[in-house]
């Protein structure tokens, strides 16, 4: 089985896209961390993940104003299988 960043990386299409940057900005994965505050196994062999996902958001600049990289935090819970990554909230 994979480890649970290379599937979040895998599968980050499934998470909204509106969330990752609520203030602007354009998310940066190169150093996505995954925290787990909570684990809890179902029956069908699958798990519920409760997630944190920590990575950088890229504000845009111009000429005078810099860009820059705001460390920025977004808490889901995922459902997890071996063939599978669903978010649930």
């Amino acid at each position: 089985m994979k480890g649970l960043k290379e599937q979040v990386l895998e599968n980050i299409e499934k998470f909204p896209v509106g969330e990752f940057c609520p203030d602007g900005g354009w998310p940066k994965f190169d150093n996505l961390e995954v925290l787990v505050y909570k684990e809890t196994p179902q029956e069908d062999t699958s798990v519920i993940l409760d997630i944190e996902l920590v990575y950088d958001c890229e504000k845009a600049g111009c000429c005078f104003i810099p860009g820059g990289d705001n460390h920025t935090r977004l808490h889901k819970r995922i459902k997890l299988s071996d063939a599978l990554l669903e978010v649930l909230n």
